[in-house]
């Protein structure tokens, strides 16, 4: 049995929510990926963009929660072209319009201080 220790401050929670990458002043542009895992400090996502390890991004995804952050690890191709990057994030910013879905409040009640 492996039994490997976590080494996150804090623990991950799947997803499979789609979102808006913004690489300012890198060549990217803008494009998209999927978040495969996500937490207070930090995500996991897929993308086919093509990021660098310390690139500075600005998510933003269908629910009134916006993410600024860094790579802190470009991963190998996971196949189909998509490539997985972890994120450390800098700033998360919530905004709640009139009408919310359950689960969209959920999520970014996860986030809000």
């Amino acid at each position: 049995m492996n039994m490997t220790k976590e080494k996150r401050k804090h623990p991950r929670v799947p997803m499979g929510i789609t979102m808006d990458i913004f690489a300012k002043g890198n060549s990217v542009g803008k494009c998209r990926g999927t978040i495969a895992d996500l937490s207070v400090g930090g995500m996991t996502f897929k993308s086919n963009a093509d990021l660098e390890k310390g690139m500075c991004l600005y998510l933003k995804l269908n629910i009134p929660l916006e993410i600024r952050g860094e790579i802190c690890h470009a991963g190998a191709s996971t196949g189909g072209g998509l490539h997985r990057y972890g994120v450390r994030f800098h700033k998360i910013g919530y905004t709640a319009p009139q009408e919310v879905k359950p689960e969209q409040r959920f999520i970014a009640a996860k986030f809000k201080k």
